[in-house]
């Protein structure tokens, strides 16, 4: 009895797996493959990436620095202002700045008064009465006024001569106290100026260091630009490799404006306040 089954008779097992391999073409799987060799080959090179670099302050701004730290501008002005202003003037001082034409007014009164002493000596003579005791009393009163009088033209004379020193006192103090202050004002700008300069100076120095260690790191990084150029071409998809290189390589801002920005910066921390 036969039996009836079906399934034909290839003779092979239903559950087999049937495994297709497909190739590239020779000449291209043996580019892929010297490509990897490349690239295992070069990631086995050592590389020595450039070290960053801090360009030094500019002589400008160093100037500018040691001008900002020195407190002795306008010391010399201030000292001679406070000076002037806690003179104490002495009798002498006084007389040697009373006017001299003053003498010419005590020599005047002192010849009107004896010129009346004499009037009252020749009136008591012609009265017979030179030497008596009305003659000695008007002269005493001729004497005192005399005194009086002088003495008011010293005294006005004195306090003239006091308010003249003390107004050249107050005069320079207040000139060695502008003085101080125009010297401190020019030496603010001349750090400001040293400060400004200095910082561009250092801002294209920095960027110079820059540059140089762009160029190279790029050195380095082109051999693997190349293989991975190679790799793009043969994908046919831009590599992550690729497009890191592209955002490395990017422009740079402008070294001058980066520049005036830290000179600017640098002079606010040491201004003078």
């Amino acid at each position: 009895m036969s039996s009836g089954g079906g399934g034909g008779g290839s003779g092979v097992p239903a559950d087999t797996t049937n495994v297709q391999t497909i190739r590239e073409a020779p000449e291209i799987e043996a580019r892929r493959l010297g490509l990897m060799d490349a690239a295992t080959e070069l990631a086995k090179t050592q590389t020595s990436p450039p070290a960053f670099q801090v360009a030094p302050m500019a002589t400008a701004e160093t100037a500018g620095l040691n001008l900002a730290q020195q407190t002795g501008a306008g010391a010399a002005n201030i000292a001679g202002a406070t000076t002037a202003a806690g003179n104490q003037f002495s009798a002498a001082d006084v007389q040697a700045a009373m006017n001299p034409y003053i003498q010419n007014v005590v020599n005047r009164i002192g010849e009107d008064y004896a010129a009346k002493e004499t009037q009252l000596a020749n009136k008591a003579i012609q009265a017979g009465a030179y030497g008596g005791g009305r003659e000695g009393v008007g002269i005493a009163e001729l004497q005192r006024q005399k005194a009086d009088v002088l003495g008011g033209v010293y005294g006005q004379g004195y306090q003239s001569a006091l308010g003249e020193l003390q107004t050249q006192r107050g005069l320079q103090a207040q000139t060695g106290l502008q003085a101080a202050q125009l010297q401190q004002q020019g030496q603010a700008q001349d750090i400001q100026s040293l400060m400004g300069t200095g910082g561009v100076q250092r801002g294209i120095e920095q960027a110079q260091l820059e540059a140089t260690r762009q160029t190279q790191l790029q050195a380095i990084q082109e051999p693997y630009q190349r293989v991975a150029f190679a790799s793009d071409i043969q994908s046919g998809v831009p590599s992550a490799s690729q497009q890191r290189l592209q955002t490395t390589y990017a422009p740079q801002p402008s070294p001058l404006g980066q520049a005036v920005g830290t000179g600017i910066g640098a002079y606010a921390a040491f201004a003078p306040k």
